[in-house]
């Protein structure tokens, strides 16, 4: 997989990482606009450029999970799985909680805001964080970490994993395809087994 193929997951995500806190600057801003403001730009602004960031992310990150495994990818049998249930919660409480303090109807901390922001984004996309997103969960997609095991015909192979599947359990002896989305991430689908023929 090209470089491109892979560092695209990063920059479409990284902006819904912190969802919940683009939902409560609008919930801010539309209440700061309801009670009324002296200079209503800000929260115009702000609205409008939320709402069309979020609609992209949205979008691309749908198509590059509707993306399908080529069919000659290689069928992993899983050795082991671990569900990840803290790296969500983790992030969100230690980055984009914080990130509230700010007052989202003041251009000065606006500035700030998008200042601490940017530093978050850069750090996201060197390190390709695209894993802890509540908006996935929502949709029923799981983190696991995994030891994958794949029978070629020369030889088995074992290799040890993250993967994004959206299955809510996943059991030794699954079968799965997997795709490269970054460094660290892989995207798996699960392969119903076949019926017996009787």
């Amino acid at each position: 997989m090209r470089w491109q193929d892979v560092d695209s997951i990063s920059h479409k995500h990284v902006f819904l990482i912190i969802a919940p806190l683009w939902i409560c600057i609008v919930i801010i801003d539309g209440k700061s606009l309801i009670c009324g403001t002296h200079n209503p730009y800000t929260e115009w602004i702000s609205l409008a450029l939320i709402v069309l960031a979020l609609m992209v992310s949205v979008l691309s990150t749908k198509k590059i999970l509707k993306k399908q495994l080529s069919s000659n990818a290689d069928r992993y049998m899983v050795v082991a799985a671990e569900k990840d249930t803290v790296s969500t919660t983790t992030y969100l409480l230690s980055n984009a909680l914080p990130l509230l303090a700010f007052d989202f109807t003041l251009w000065f901390d606006v500035v700030q805001f998008l200042i601490i922001l940017g530093f978050l984004v850069i750090l996201c996309l060197l390190h390709h964080k695209c894993d802890s997103n509540v908006l996935l969960e929502l949709i029923g997609y799981r983190l696991y970490k995994c030891s994958l095991r794949v029978e070629n015909k020369s030889e088995v192979k074992e290799k040890r994993v993250t993967i994004l599947i959206r299955r809510k359990q996943l059991n030794v002896n699954d079968e799965i395809m997997i795709r490269r989305l970054n460094d660290e991430l892989y995207i798996a689908q699960y392969k119903v087994p076949e019926e017996l023929p009787q």
